[in-house]
C-alpha cells in the first residue's frame, strides 16, 4: 500500500491507497509529534480499519517544515521506505512560472498535478484549508500561480479573538445574506463574503486562462462551500492525495 501524508497548518490527512481507492483520516497537525508517535498513530488507524497489508511506499507534501525530518525518519525506521517529499525540485510534469518556484506550497503542487491528470488543461483548483488557495494551470501545462485568501475558520477565529463582543461560532448552521442574529451575520459575512471573493477571482482567472478552464474544489470545507459557488464544477476530497500517488508512481518509474 502507498501511504500519502498531506501536512497542513491545522490538519494532517493520512491516506492509504489500496485496490484503486483511498482510505483517509484527518488528524490535528502537531509539530512536536515524533517519528515514533507517527507510527503509533498510523498503526492505530490501520488496525481500526482492518487493514493489514504492509506499506510499500510513502509520499509526503508538507507546509510545516518542523515535521519533515520526523516524517522522514518515521518512514525509514518504521516502514522501511524512502519517502518522496513533493517540492518544485521533483519532476511534476509541469513547468512552474512563479517567483521563486520553491515558494509554491507542496500541497498546491500536488493539487495541480492531480487536477491536470484528471481534468485536463487549463484547470483551476480551489483548496479550502487554513488558507483558501486558488491555483491555475494554463493550456500549455504551466503552473502560472494563483491567489491566497484567509480561510473561513481563520477569519472567524480572528474576529472572535480581536473583538470584544463577537463570539466564536461554528461554520455549520443557518446562513442568510441578511443575518438575523450575530452568528448568522458572521456566517453571512465570512461564508458568503468568501464565496463572492472566490467567484470574482475565478471569473478573472478564466479571463486569463480561457472560459473553458475547469474548476475543481478540494480541502476540508470544500463540500460546505461548493453548493454556494456556481463556478465550482466538482469536488474532489482526495485531490491532494491523488497528486501524491501520481508523483510517487512517476518518480518510481523513473528510478526503475
Amino acid at each position: 500500500m502507498l501511504l500519502g501524508v498531506d501536512v497542513g497548518n491545522t490538519h494532517t490527512v493520512l491516506g492509504v491507497y489500496e485496490s484503486g481507492c483511498w482510505r483517509a483520516w484527518r488528524v490535528h497537525t502537531n509539530p512536536a509529534r515524533t517519528e515514533d508517535e507517527h507510527y503509533i498513530l498510523l498503526r492505530s488507524l490501520l488496525q481500526a480499519a482492518g487493514l493489514e497489508e504492509p506499506i510499500t511506499g510513502v509520499a509526503v507534501c508538507s507546509v510545516v517544515p518542523a515535521l519533515e525530518e520526523p516524517l522522514r525518519q518515521f518512514a525509514r525506521r518504521w516502514l522501511g521506505c524512502e519517502p518522496l517529499f513533493v517540492s518544485a525540485g521533483v519532476d511534476l510534469g509541469l513547468q512552474i512560472d512563479y517567483e521563486p518556484p520553491t515558494a509554491v506550497g507542496a500541497d498546491r503542487l500536488a493539487n495541480a498535478v492531480a487536477a491536470v491528470h484528471h481534468f485536463g488543461k487549463p484547470v483551476i483548483v480551489v483548496d479550502f484549508g487554513t488558507a483558501t488557495t486558488l491555483d491555475a494551470v494554463s493550456r500549455e501545462g504551466v503552473y502560472v500561480g494563483g491567489a491566497i485568501l484567509p480561510g473561513v475558520e481563520l477569519m472567524l477565529e480572528s474576529l472572535a479573538g480581536r473583538t470584544a463582543r463577537l463570539p466564536r461560532i461554528a461554520i455549520e448552521g443557518a446562513c442568510h445574506p441578511i443575518g438575523k442574529s450575530t452568528p448568522e451575520s458572521l456566517r453571512s459575512g465570512v461564508l458568503l463574503g468568501s464565496v463572492g471573493a472566490i467567484e470574482h477571482l475565478l471569473h478573472m482567472f478564466r479571463q486569463e486562462l480561457g472560459a473553458d478552464a475547469r474548476v475543481v474544489a478540494t480541502g476540508g470545507l470544500a463540500e460546505r462551500f461548493a453548493p454556494n459557488c456556481p463556478s465550482i464544477q466538482c469536488v474532489e476530497p482526495m485531490l491532494t492525495l491523488e497528486g501524491l500517488r501520481i508523483l510517487w508512481e512517476r518518480h518510481h518509474r523513473e528510478v526503475v
